[in-house]
């Protein structure tokens, strides 16, 4: 009687430990489709040659992904120009996504700009110093200058006022 209820338990059992943690994965395939909109605007920036701005940004890194110290501001369009642009491909784009420094030469950016009446920072250039010798801990560090720019005016292609600042 033992021998049958024990038979049953470990049948059931292994039931459960086999179904209850499955996963279902649906998958499809699919091509990407290449929209490509352009439409040319042409932009009127006021540039102070005088004076550069200066920015400095750092970041502390726990196991070189969690973020345990640094900035919290950013400015947008910062890596348009990085080596990992929209040219990078998936794997690139994956690895890039990884990578702190951008995001910490966002913050070097935001600093920059904050301090003055500037909209853009012009010909930014950027030095970035990584600590990558710890396997728990990855320091961050960027400094940025540029010129500051103030937009004056931004046109459509065909000459129409898109925006006045």
């Amino acid at each position: 009687m033992f021998k049958g209820q024990i038979s049953a338990i470990a049948a059931l059992f292994l039931v459960f430990f086999v179904g209850s943690c499955s996963t279902i994965n649906k998958s499809h395939m699919n091509a990407s489709i290449g929209i490509s909109i352009h439409s040319p605007m042409d932009a009127k920036i006021d540039v102070d040659m005088t004076k550069k701005l200066v920015g400095y940004a750092s970041g502390g890194y726990l196991f070189h992904l969690l973020k345990v110290s640094g900035d919290s501001k950013y400015a947008d369009g910062i890596a348009f120009n990085s080596p990992g642009g929209k040219d990078s491909g998936f794997l690139g784009g994956i690895l890039d996504s990884l990578s702190k420094v951008e995001e910490v030469k966002a913050a070097a950016a935001y600093n920059a700009i904050r301090t003055s009446d500037a909209d853009v920072l012009i010909n930014p250039q950027y030095i970035v110093e990584e600590g990558n010798w710890n396997p728990f801990y990855k320091l961050i560090k960027v400094k940025v200058t540029g010129y500051p720019g103030k937009i004056i005016s931004i046109k459509n292609g065909s000459g129409a006022p898109c925006c006045k600042m």
